[in-house]
């Protein structure tokens, strides 16, 4: 166990990039971990819940809740203090080897990141449910990001990192599958409306979730565009 924690502890002063922190570098991944600036995409991924499934968007976003809550609560009510592993800032093994941003080195325990779960978790469950291959490309690409970002800013350990993602792709699928057992039932017989060109395998419209795609590129540009001011400043 000492020698997986030994590596653990090399790995993020590696992933943590210390001495080699930009300004640029530093105000995207602080900006990219903050939640409140995908807000627009998920209320932009409501939206196309709710055009594309009408009445049955109710239980879809009771799931998306379930996820969250699940991947959150298990996460840092549970595993974190049942724990009790010191994040990465508070660890004197390796503290000081780090690089932090605006001095944040978040709350005294660190596993699992709760950051990655709830990442994968929402990942994991709308891939599964939209079914279209370019929008899965693309949020598993800004979950990774988001998680990345944790160690980046020195708050979470690989591990801590390894253990979100895991518990974010398991309640994910595991949602995914309640949804189908007892909401759509009818998920595998697809009708050729359903698997027309203009729409996903499950009936969603391409062009409403290439808006969402849309939505989420901007929002991220606009975090690109807004380091890359700080680095004029």
């Amino acid at each position: 166990m000492e020698n997986i924690l030994e590596w653990d502890r090399q790995m993020m002063v590696a992933l943590n990039l210390s001495g080699s922190h930009t300004v640029f570098g530093d105000y995207f991944m602080w900006m990219t971990t903050q939640i409140f600036i995908w807000v627009p995409v998920v209320l932009m991924l409501l939206y196309v819940v709710c055009k594309n499934k009408g009445r049955e968007a109710i239980p879809v976003i009771l799931m998306i809740i379930a996820v969250f809550v699940l991947c959150d609560q298990v996460s840092s009510s549970i595993m974190k203090p049942l724990v009790a592993r010191p994040r990465p800032g508070h660890d004197p093994l390796v503290m000081d080897l780090l690089q932090y941003v605006h001095d944040y080195r978040g709350g005294a325990f660190g596993f699992p990141s709760s950051h990655a779960a709830n990442s994968f978790g929402f990942a994991m469950f709308s891939a599964l449910l939209f079914r279209y291959r370019w929008y899965s490309l693309v949020v598993f690409v800004w979950a990774t990001l988001c998680a990345y970002t944790r160690l980046y800013l020195g708050v979470h350990f690989p591990l801590d990192i390894l253990t979100g993602i895991s518990l974010g792709l398991l309640f994910g699928g595991l949602c995914y599958f309640i949804y189908c057992h007892f909401w759509n039932n009818k998920k595998y017989q697809l009708s050729k409306h359903a698997i027309a060109s203009t729409r996903t395998a499950s009936g969603f419209e391409k062009s409403d979730l290439n808006r969402l795609l849309g939505v989420l590129l901007i929002v991220f540009f606009c975090i690109v565009f807004f380091a890359y001011k700080m680095t004029t400043v």
